[in-house]
């Protein structure tokens, strides 16, 4: 019998706020492409907490989260997600990232990882089979889900470095906003010596994956909201998908359709024409004193990627 073919992941991965929910939601509006958003937070917002769906149901409603439990695990209610749940929090925090690089890993922790990867292999090949997509779009952003896709047996990954100027990214967690997926409750903040702390370092775990044989590429958030007609075409023909399925962007805007994205930010349940500019609200509401802070400390960051220290 011959083998399965590979099922092809599109990863978007880098720092929070990074615009990952615009970009992936437009990759998975092109042909041949499904956006299933932060697929991490499956176990928790999803089958546990049972939070809306991208299409504005609850997970438990969602006929193709419904479809996918049944062809994964005939049914959601035969997976342990308390224990999945476990699982990602044991083995999927950034400080593990080196005991998932280190050659030899063996012992407990080695059997959780490996534990959690076939669970997620069968959750994949679940999506796969109802979408009936050639890719998935997975925007998890953390390294260490990059690291374990790595690991899932039947896996074709690709990686979408995506990187936005600190600036924006350090006042967008900084900010208050009130999450209309979730019953208006507030998104989490971060303080702004955390946020330009991780931006360092999410940025340079993605950018690792270059010295590996996995696919990479880069897209800047501000390329993609100024160019999205070749930053899109680009990143679709790196994925295998034609760059001319794209009949949704507009003059300076983007359709988007409903998806199935089961985590990220609250615009994933927007639907219909969206503007496409850049955020830089930063630029004037950020004290100069903070500005200055984030600079310095991000400036190698900014070098790399292209962003001018003054």
């Amino acid at each position: 019998m011959a083998a399965e073919r590979p099922i092809r992941i599109l990863f978007l991965g880098g720092h929070g706020r990074s615009g990952s929910t615009l970009v992936s939601r437009a990759l998975g509006a092109a042909e041949g492409a499904s956006c299933v958003g932060e697929l991490r937070y499956l176990w928790t917002q999803g089958v546990t907490k049972n939070q809306l769906c991208g299409c504005r149901r609850r997970f438990a409603t969602c006929e193709f989260w419904q479809e996918v439990g049944r062809a994964a695990f005939d049914g959601w209610q035969n997976v342990d997600a308390a224990e999945m749940a476990g699982l990602h929090h044991s083995v999927m925090r950034i400080r593990h990232v080196p005991r998932h690089v280190l050659p030899g890993a063996d012992g407990p922790f080695a059997r959780r990882v490996q534990r959690y990867a076939d669970t997620m292999a069968t959750v994949y090949r679940g999506i796969s089979e109802v979408s009936g997509s050639s890719v998935i779009v997975d925007s998890s952003k953390f390294p260490t889900s990059a690291l374990l896709l790595r690991r899932v047996p039947g896996i074709d990954l690709r990686i979408v470095q995506l990187v936005r100027g600190p600036h924006g990214v350090v006042h967008s967690w900084s900010r208050k906003v009130r999450r209309a997926d979730k019953g208006g409750r507030l998104m989490a903040t971060h303080s702004p010596a955390q946020t330009a702390a991780e931006w360092l370092a999410f940025n340079a775990a993605i950018e690792s994956f270059r010295l590996t044989s996995t696919p990479w590429t880069l897209m800047r958030y501000e390329d993609f909201v100024a160019r999205p007609h070749r930053e899109l075409a680009r990143v679709l023909e790196f994925a295998g998908l034609p760059s001319a399925g794209t009949p949704f962007l507009g003059d300076g805007t983007i359709d988007l359709p409903a998806d199935h994205s089961v985590a990220g930010n609250p615009m994933r349940i927007r639907t219909g024409v969206v503007p496409l500019k850049a955020d830089e609200e930063w630029r004037t509401a950020m004290r100069p004193g903070r500005r200055r802070i984030v600079t310095a400390f991000t400036a190698p960051g900014m070098l790399r990627y292209g962003y001018p220290l003054r």
